[in-house]
């Protein structure tokens, strides 16, 4: 894997079809013989053996956060919880400042083999 720059793409917005249309953005590192995908803007980590187990991983544990959230109607306060800020329908990432000071960043900016960045497309009804 290859060092890259840190840019934080994360955006999620509410559609005029009433739901939630997120781009979500995390990072895969290798640490100790395990792949680690970790999702600074929303502070989520998973594991696994292989690359491709690390992200299959990351999108489960992603997938299931949100449910639960939008379930318990906790999202958007989820959201600012993490550092998100809401301007005109559009969900806003924490400022990178916020998230470089975050310990899993100073792992990952520090690891020597490198990540690999990854985005995934998601769709959610406002209301589940």
């Amino acid at each position: 894997m290859k060092r890259k720059t840190i840019q934080i793409e994360t955006a999620i917005s509410t559609s005029p079809n009433n739901e939630y249309r997120l781009n979500i953005e995390f990072y895969v590192y290798v640490r100790d013989n395990t792949y680690v995908s970790y999702c600074p803007s929303l502070d989520l980590t998973s594991t696994g053996l292989s690359f491709n187990e690390a992200v299959s991983n990351f999108i489960e544990c992603f997938q299931l956060h949100t449910e639960c959230c939008l379930e318990a109607g906790t999202f958007e306060e989820d959201l600012k919880a993490h550092g998100w800020t809401l301007h005109k329908s559009q969900w806003h990432t924490p400022a990178i400042s916020t998230i470089l000071k975050k310990d899993v960043m100073k792992e990952l900016l520090s690891t020597p083999v490198g990540f690999e960045k990854v985005v995934i497309p998601a769709r959610y009804p406002v209301a589940l």
